[in-house]
C-alpha cells in the first residue's frame, strides 16, 4: 500500500498550512532546497523543523531557475546544479544518505533526452557520486527509466511525473515504469486553511525506500 503524499514551491512556515496538511492524511511533503524569485519559496531550517516537528517527511528537491526549458540541460549545468543542491543540503544538515531529487520538469522527447537530458545528468552525477550524496531525478517516465537503468531503487531514486509527457520518440516499451521511488498525480490542488497553499498529490511505496527525512 502507497504512503500518501504532495509536493508543494509554497513554504509551510504558518500553522494553518501544517494542519491542513497534517489533518489532510499527508505523510511526506517535497520541498525545493532553492529558492527563485516568483516561482519558488526554498526550504528554510525553521520550516524544516516545523515540518518534521509535525512528523510530515520531507523530500530534497532542486529545480533550476530555467529547469523547465529543454536548453537548460546541458551538462555544464548538471555540475553547477548538483554543486549548489549540495551547498544548500549542507546549510540545512540535511544527511547525504538521503537524496536529492533534480527535476526535468519539461515534456522531453527521445532526441531531447540524447542531446540534453543524458549529459546533464552525467554531470550531475559527477558530482553528487564524488560527494558521496545519493541521486534522484523527477520527469516523465522514459526519463525516470533512462536514469535508474540497471541500478538499485536506493542507489538512483525516481520521482515519476505521471501525466502524459514522455510519448514522442520513446517506444511504449521505454514509456513503461512502474518501479518509481515516488509518483506525481494530480496537479495544482488548493489545500484549504486559513493560508491556502497550492500543493501536487504524490504517492510514496514507502516514506523510506523514498529517501524522506526528519530535521
Amino acid at each position: 500500500m502507497s504512503t500518501k503524499g504532495c509536493d508543494s514551491s509554497w513554504d509551510f512556515n504558518y500553522t494553518s498550512r501544517m494542519v491542513a496538511l497534517v489533518s489532510g492524511g499527508y505523510k511526506f511533503i517535497g520541498r525545493y532546497l532553492n529558492h527563485c524569485d516568483g516561482v519558488r519559496n526554498g526550504l528554510t531550517a525553521a520550516e524544516a523543523e516545523r515540518i518534521s516537528n509535525s512528523g510530515v517527511y520531507i523530500i530534497s528537491l532542486y529545480e533550476a531557475d530555467a529547469g523547465t526549458s529543454i536548453s537548460h540541460f546541458t551538462r555544464a549545468n548538471g555540475i553547477a546544479d548538483a554543486e549548489d543542491a549540495i551547498a544548500l543540503a549542507k546549510d540545512l544538515g540535511i544527511s547525504k544518505i538521503y537524496p536529492i531529487y533534480f527535476c526535468v520538469d519539461v515534456d522531453v522527447t527521445k532526441s531531447q533526452y540524447t542531446s540534453n537530458v543524458e549529459p546533464y545528468i552525467e554531470g550531475m552525477l559527477s558530482v553528487m557520486e564524488e560527494a558521496g550524496y545519493k541521486p534522484g531525478i523527477y520527469g516523465p517516465k522514459p526519463v525516470c527509466k533512462k536514469f535508474r537503468g540497471s541500478h538499485k531503487a536506493t542507489e538512483r531514486y525516481t520521482f515519476v511525473c505521471d501525466n502524459d509527457w514522455g510519448k514522442s520518440g520513446w517506444s511504449a516499451t521505454e514509456q513503461d515504469f512502474d518501479d518509481w521511488s515516488l509518483r506525481q498525480y494530480d496537479w495544482n490542488k488548493t489545500l484549504e486553511g486559513a493560508s491556502p497553499v497550492v500543493i501536487d498529490e504524490c504517492e510514496a511505496k514507502s516514506i523510506g525506500t523514498a529517501g524522506g527525512w526528519l530535521l
